[in-house]
């Protein structure tokens, strides 16, 4: 027996004006309150993602300082345990602003060209991947996508490259028993965790890598971080680069706020 309500069969898929059914969508208010929530959300967990993003970036860097490293030591053995020499670091008056370059055009420090500091383990060979070179957190004009075509051009002076990683040479410089001549002692491998080899860009201040801080690797191959306390350090790197004179003194300035104490002149 069939029961009859005397409607059309659509009539209950489709009710008519003002018959129950069930609602579809969100209202403003629910959708208002969801938009917050989300909001909140975000608020929470973006600083919580950018720290971690950051902190995986200061690793990838740690990685490429110990690739560097491995490639100094390799030159160290053929070389009586001597780093890699910087035309920057000679003279009376010392670039050591542009401790980050690689490669010397004419005209460069003392009248030198070619490769230089880091570049030096390039032309040899010691560095395969030159992204080595370069720290995935820096925002300023020296990518390795700029240099890329240019390391190719080994036996060729050619234009001027910079890594994003500041050298010291292979010369420290020390001011001995309170006169002013400069002392000059060789860095090797075996000067110790006491004497800083490399640290992340100082050139300029589009140079400083990391916001809050730096990677150091010192002559014994060890690397650790280098907090900046409110922006301390960053804020006494020059917006640009200095004359030679200047350059030279704001730079021993700088290389020893982040040397450790026991090593600072």
């Amino acid at each position: 027996m069939t029961r009859n309500s005397g409607l059309p069969y659509s009539s209950f898929i489709n009710p008519p004006h003002g018959g129950t059914r069930g609602r579809v969508g969100f209202t403003v208010i629910e959708l208002i309150v969801c938009m917050g929530v989300v909001a909140i959300m975000c608020g929470i967990l973006l600083p919580s993602l950018r720290a971690a993003r950051e902190t995986s970036l200061r690793l990838r860097c740690q990685s490429n300082m110990h690739e560097i490293g491995i490639a100094i030591s390799a030159y160290g053995i053929q070389s009586d345990s001597r780093v890699p020499p910087s035309n920057n670091v000679i003279g009376a008056v010392p670039a050591r602003q542009e401790l980050m370059a690689a490669r010397l055009q004419i005209g460069g420090a003392a009248g030198a060209t070619g490769w230089d500091g880091l570049g030096i383990l390039v032309k040899g060979g010691y560095i395969g991947d030159c992204r080595c070179l370069y720290c995935p957190s820096h925002h300023g004009e020296h990518s390795f996508d700029r240099y890329a075509l240019d390391y190719e051009q080994k036996d060729s002076a050619g234009v001027q490259i910079y890594t994003n990683y500041h050298y010291s040479g292979h010369i420290r410089r020390q001011i001995a028993d309170g006169l002013q001549a400069a002392r000059e002692t060789p860095i090797t491998l075996d000067s110790g965790s006491g004497v800083l080899l490399l640290t992340d860009g100082l050139r300029t201040r589009g140079d400083f890598n990391h916001v809050t801080g730096l990677n150091r690797m010192f002559a014994d191959l060890s690397i650790e971080w280098w907090a900046d306390t409110g922006n301390q350090l960053r804020n006494h790197i020059p917006e640009s680069v200095l004359a030679a004179g200047a350059s030279s003194a704001a730079f021993q300035s700088i290389w020893d706020e982040i040397t450790p104490p026991a090593e600072t002149p």
